[in-house]
């Protein structure tokens, strides 16, 4: 075989071998959803259910609907303040050369590396002092707390591949500032603003910790949700592999409406200049 044929061969072996890895573990939550747990103590993983077992979806879904609009609530809201705050401070960080401007962009890059555990005990005793803890905009404010950082500077990535001509043309016809940022800059960073947008609403959708902290029955996210639906005496991986599959469907989602501009803004981030 050629040299050129024997890449395609190691790239198709290494595709095929990525896909399994990633599907795999996918095929074994579907199936396992579907089996009672006598089927499950039998230990095989592979083979499916002689019975499909419908009703356990139907039983993990009125067990996690009320965590599943918590955390709709809580990540669609975080989403949308956090891609607009980190907006604004990205444009700041990527257009303004003041002294101050170094500073907070490194503050930023420091509170970026900043594990949950680190900032937990501060962010229970601010929602304590503030009188909101235990309620959805408590968890909310706790979550713009650690992602507003992360957006300004996703988005202060992207606003330096815009070119600073557009902006300079719209002044000299009398734009002002706003204008310009708003009609001109946020449009061309669109592609920006859905990677970020991605990313925010991910990382808050999956958090655990947090939300195990700060949530009540009432307020309760899905990814808490998912930890007592295996039971406290017997572990029901029927349903919780059931119910696990179903939190995935709203990210998934939201993933399709703005997916067509993520590849388009990591590159448009990655390759400024």
């Amino acid at each position: 075989m050629k040299p050129g044929r024997w890449v395609r061969v190691l790239v198709a072996l290494a595709v095929v071998a990525v896909t399994i890895a990633y599907v795999l573990p996918v095929y074994v939550m579907g199936i396992t959803s579907l089996k009672t747990p006598l089927e499950i103590t039998q230990r095989q993983y592979l083979s499916p259910s002689g019975t499909l077992q419908v009703s356990n979806y139907k039983t993990a879904l009125r067990l996690v609907v009320p965590s599943l609009v918590n955390s709709t609530i809580i990540s669609v809201t975080v989403t949308a303040l956090s891609v607009f705050v980190g907006g604004l401070g990205g444009y700041f960080l990527a257009r303004f050369r003041w002294p101050i401007t170094k500073v907070i962009f490194v503050l930023l890059a420091i509170a970026l590396y900043l594990p949950y555990q680190a900032v937990l005990i501060p962010l229970v005793r601010l929602m304590a002092a503030t009188g909101l803890a235990l309620t959805h905009t408590g968890l909310i404010l706790s979550y713009l707390i650690l992602n507003v950082p992360l957006a300004a500077i996703l988005m202060a990535t992207f606003f330096f591949s815009v070119p600073r001509e557009l902006e300079e043309s719209a002044q000299m016809d009398g734009a002002t500032r706003a204008q310009i940022f708003f009609r001109i800059v946020s449009v061309v960073a669109l592609p920006g603003y859905a990677s970020t947008a991605i990313l925010v609403f991910i990382q808050v959708w999956n958090e655990f910790l947090l939300a195990l902290t700060l949530s009540t029955p009432y307020t309760t996210t899905v990814q808490v949700k998912l930890e007592e639906v295996k039971g406290s005496y017997v572990a029901l991986y029927n349903l919780q592999m059931a119910a696990a599959l179903m939190t995935v469907v709203v990210p998934l989602l939201f993933f399709l409406l703005l997916g067509k501009y993520f590849i388009r803004g990591i590159l448009a981030g990655a390759l400024r200049g």
